[in-house]
């Protein structure tokens, strides 16, 4: 469950979900290797990612890093991906002109200081539990999970219970 920060949510339904990927989408840990770096991935994070597209909320994950294994877990899941990135604002602004959408049809994920600049302009940020303290001062909700342990699927869920398109989701599975 999580943790409302400002007093009720969004007037309007949310359209993109913005995600940063490490301390975010994984534990935040790095592991360099003879082939690479290695990330952990949250099975559950990536599952309700999908339920997330399925449903008409589209996911964006923008990272400042590079990384093969980064890139290939979001080509698995199916997801817009990009990584490197030095200015988030400027990648989500072009997001936003293709999806014609506004800041306040937005949500992002995210867990310190090169995140931000993104949840200073959507209409619901959001900070995973163990986000940096200038990070939780700025979100209206705050995950009960730590980043990489479920933190992605409890803002997906509640995304979609807000968008009103959650139930469908347990229909799939005979969950209601």
């Amino acid at each position: 469950m999580t943790v409302p920060r400002a007093a009720g949510e969004p007037a309007v339904p949310v359209r993109i979900l913005f995600l940063d990927v490490d301390g975010t989408l994984t534990d935040g840990v790095i592991t360099e290797g003879a082939t690479g770096d290695l990330r952990n991935f949250w099975v559950r994070d990536g599952l309700a990612l999908i339920w997330a597209r399925e449903s008409g909320l589209l996911p964006v994950v923008i990272s400042g890093r590079p990384s093969p294994a980064v890139e290939g877990r979001m080509k698995d899941l199916g997801l817009e991906c990009y990584l490197d990135i030095k200015d988030k604002v400027a990648v989500a602004e072009r997001v936003l002109a293709r999806e014609g959408a506004r800041w306040e049809d937005c949500a992002m994920l995210g867990d310190d200081l090169p995140d931000v600049p993104l949840l200073n302009r959507v209409g619901w940020p959001i900070a995973v539990a163990d986000a940096q303290p200038e990070v939780l001062a700025r979100a209206r909700t705050v995950t009960q999970r730590g980043g990489g342990r479920g933190a992605a699927r409890e803002a997906v869920e509640l995304l979609l219970r807000h968008n009103g398109t959650w139930e469908q989701v347990l229909r799939r599975y005979e969950a209601l």
